[in-house]
């Protein structure tokens, strides 16, 4: 698949859009739009607008929100955490483009009951054949959806059908994979795509039309329609009066590119902008205390994770893994990076699951005695020399791998930073050519097990598996939970915690913590959630009209 174009042209002109609009018809709720403008500072604008072609990143997950829309989603409630925020309830779902849904007695086929009158945000009307289009495409291309969608769908083509133009059924071989069909589908990587829209510019090279749409955007039926892309400057959208959950209240969303992050949070706390993300805990910290501007403190599931290489030296051998789990500074951390903005981790799954158990997982505690016992034991009496890779682009990266390297040397560990650009970071993720590694990233459909237990630890594909690390009785305890049944069972919860069990004596991976929200609003923006994408849902903000 041919790599973005480095400039994506101007879709259309403001008045091309504006027509756009106009012929639409009028919005498909009860909202409206209030003439506002909501104006957000971000990092960078994304390499592309397909999620089957493009690069990742904050910015690209915030693209496809704004843009996307899918069958169902988790519905919106208060955090109990927050007075300020809101987050989902990852245990409920709710119609988008579907209104309902109705589970066979054999609990293994949903059927989904589409919404009628529907556009897309090029006017075409929504049906079954976008539903099935869709997931042909997501399987029949590159895209990421086929890999994190397993083992809920291994094969659209069997499993989703077409009863007539407003119902499909989805299909799963086990009970147990029901609720991480549902967990899958209602995140972004099951937005479904406009098939008349995308069918006119096939072609024999390119027949799901991706490499259009990668660069032409506006393909879909979410709740805005963007109306002009700047490479490196700047994205403006407007609200699409056909979103099937209501126009969004904000009329227009305009994201600005600002490189660094303190401007960004300059421009937020001067009032300068609306909205500023991606920003360092430090500067979120000094946010927090300045009048006018809102910071947020939900739980969230954006990890810090380190993955340690373990097919090559040192971390080949447990011992050394083991040992690494405990020369990491994980309060030190907490308190100096973060300033206190970041929770503790134990394990792979939401502790706030239905049954979860937590049955011999231990804590994460600095213990340099008990890093070189473990070194000793594995042959080393000199300091451990190991380097650790990280991306430029995000900052408390590299702070925090700075205090591992400071704090592991009275463990046995002499460290050395690799800090690289994104794509050279990705390049050497894949190619595994690590030692160990550090980003922040998060797991979207964090409240399936299956989902969180194989996201990293992929059993056949080494693309999806960065530590190569795989165990068979990990391997089988999962298999053991999906064949429980209901995945949020006691019975399959016994098998989740097996496998986490397993996971943590063979030690490929470090949770060093969860930071809190890195973002800030001002000028009276209200409307935050916390989402498992960690990004903004725009079309549930809103701001004061001027006067």
């Amino acid at each position: 698949m041919s790599r973005p174009s480095t400039r994506l042209r101007v879709l259309a002109a403001v008045a091309a859009v504006a027509a756009l609009v106009t012929a639409c018809g009028g919005s498909s709720g009860s909202g409206g739009g209030d003439g506002s403008t909501i104006v957000e500072a971000v990092a960078a604008v994304p390499g592309g607008l397909a999620f089957d072609a493009k690069p990742g990143g904050y910015e690209a997950f915030e693209y496809t929100l704004l843009t996307g829309a899918t069958l169902i989603r988790n519905p919106y409630v208060q955090a109990s955490d927050d007075p300020n925020a809101k987050t989902q309830d990852l245990y409920a779902f709710e119609g988008v483009l579907a209104e309902r849904y109705e589970l066979s007695p054999d609990q293994k086929t949903f059927t989904f009951h589409l919404r009628q009158g529907v556009l897309s945000q090029a006017g075409n009307p929504f049906n079954a054949d976008d539903v099935i289009y869709s997931y042909q495409r997501k399987w029949k291309t590159a895209s990421i959806a086929k890999a994190i969608s397993f083992p809920a769908i291994a094969d659209p083509d069997t499993q989703l059908k077409k009863i007539d133009d407003y119902t499909v059924s989805w299909t799963v071989a086990e009970v147990g994979h029901g609720f991480p069909l549902l967990a899958v589908i209602s995140k972004i990587s099951g937005e479904i795509y406009d098939k008349e829209l995308l069918e006119q510019h096939a072609t024999a090279d390119d027949p799901y039309a991706v490499n259009w749409s990668n660069t032409n955007g506006n393909f879909g039926f979410g709740p805005y329609i963007m109306e002009s892309y700047q490479d490196g400057q700047q994205i403006t959208y407007r609200a699409n009066p056909n979103y099937p959950l209501g126009r969004p209240a904000t009329e227009r969303i305009i994201q600005r590119v600002v490189p660094d992050a303190a401007n960004r949070a300059s421009l937020v706390r001067n009032g300068d902008v609306d909205v500023a993300v991606q920003l360092r805990p430090s500067d979120v910290q000094d946010l927090s205390t300045t009048q006018g501007v809102t910071t947020f403190t939900a739980d969230t599931n954006n990890f810090l994770w380190a993955f340690m290489q373990t097919q090559t030296a040192p971390f080949d051998d447990v011992r050394v893994r083991q040992a690494m789990f405990k020369a990491i500074p994980y309060q030190q951390i907490i308190d100096q990076v973060y300033k206190g903005r970041a929770n503790p981790v134990v394990g792979l799954l939401n502790p706030q699951a239905p049954n979860y158990v937590s049955t011999g997982l231990v804590d994460q505690d600095y213990d340099p005695e008990g890093a070189r016992a473990l070194l000793a034991e594995a042959g080393h009496t000199a300091p451990v020399p190991i380097t650790i890779l990280m991306s430029n682009a995000v900052p408390d990266l590299q702070e925090a791998a700075v205090q591992i390297q400071s704090f592991a040397t009275d463990a046995g560990f002499a460290v050395t930073l690799d800090v690289v650009p994104p794509a050279v970071f990705q390049e050497r993720q894949n190619s595994k050519q690590f030692q160990m590694m550090m980003m922040r990233d998060m797991s979207v459909s964090y409240e399936s097990p299956p989902y969180s237990l194989l996201l990293a630890y992929n059993e056949t594909v080494d693309a999806r598996n960065s530590t190569m690390w795989r165990d068979p009785a990990y391997y089988e305890a999962v298999k053991k939970g999906v064949s429980a049944g209901d995945a949020l069972s006691p019975e399959a919860m016994a098998y989740w915690n097996q496998a986490e069990q397993v996971w943590q004596a063979g030690r490929p991976q470090v949770q060093i913590a969860k930071a809190q929200p890195l973002m800030a609003f001002a000028n009276g923006v209200t409307g935050f959630v916390h989402r498992t994408d960690n990004v903004l849902d725009f079309s549930v903000m809103s701001k004061p009209a001027s006067d």
